[in-house]
């Protein structure tokens, strides 16, 4: 599967704000949260152009839904900085809330192998503390750690269905890069096929590139068209690769 998303020659850059990362430190050190609203924030202000934001009239009026876009990442733009803006472009149209975006990222990567010996992952510590210190939902590297897995999938279904705030989440995982969309992986759509029958709708949005970054927000697909879908994530793949085309 691929996408004709736009990439703009020469390539934007947008810096890792290396400094704004030192200072989860104390938080990962003492397991602490730290406020996702104003750390986004930040990373969005130092984003020259900043974004473009497009199709927010199209969120629906709360904020209980999945937000999917694609895993727009590529040299020079870090995918921290499309999650900051879509974050951002929440908590504007919603109101406070911190965390504004409930991400589920991954966490738990294969083991190291080398000759005969294999050994964890060093991401593996540092990782899940940052998905702590974020409020995300920790996953792992698909057919890696299925019960790590499986903790925060039931964290989901309890709390998301009953919340206030989005779930955000890239259905290629990181597979997905600026200017390609990838397969889903492993599990995406049971998990929007169960959401759904929970009553949470997805919001799929389109990420680009022209003389900026772009998001473009487009229609809440209903519960009811997740459920009758052949397959949920191919279905919310295909409406994302049409905004970003």
């Amino acid at each position: 599967m691929f996408d004709s998303a736009r990439v703009p020659t020469p390539q934007l850059q947008y810096p890792v704000p290396w400094d704004l990362l030192a200072a989860l430190t104390p938080h990962v050190a003492k397991r602490t949260r730290m406020s996702v609203d104003v750390f986004t924030a930040d990373v969005v202000k130092r984003m020259n152009p900043a974004p473009a934001i497009f199709g927010t009239e199209h969120l629906p009026p709360t904020a209980r839904f999945v937000l999917a876009a694609n895993h727009y990442q590529r040299k020079g733009l870090w995918i921290l900085h499309a999650a900051s803006a879509l974050t951002q472009a929440i908590r504007h149209h919603y109101g406070p809330g911190d965390p504004p975006v409930r991400w589920m990222v991954t966490a738990n990567w294969p083991r190291i192998g080398l000759g005969p010996f294999s050994f964890r992952s060093p991401g593996d510590v540092l990782l899940p503390r940052i998905a702590h210190v974020w409020s995300c939902y920790p996953v792992s590297f698909h057919g890696t750690n299925p019960v790590y897995t499986a903790r925060s999938i039931r964290r989901i279904l309890h709390e998301i269905p009953v919340g206030n705030r989005p779930l955000g989440v890239f259905p290629e995982g990181v597979d997905g890069m600026a200017g390609k969309i990838a397969d889903a992986v492993p599990g995406i759509s049971r998990l929007l096929m169960r959401l759904s029958s929970l009553g949470v709708p997805v919001v799929p949005v389109g990420i680009s590139e022209q003389s900026g970054l772009i998001l473009r927000f487009g229609k809440t697909i209903q519960t009811e068209e997740v459920q009758n879908a052949s397959d949920a994530a191919t279905l919310v793949l295909e409406r994302i690769r049409r905004l970003a085309s």
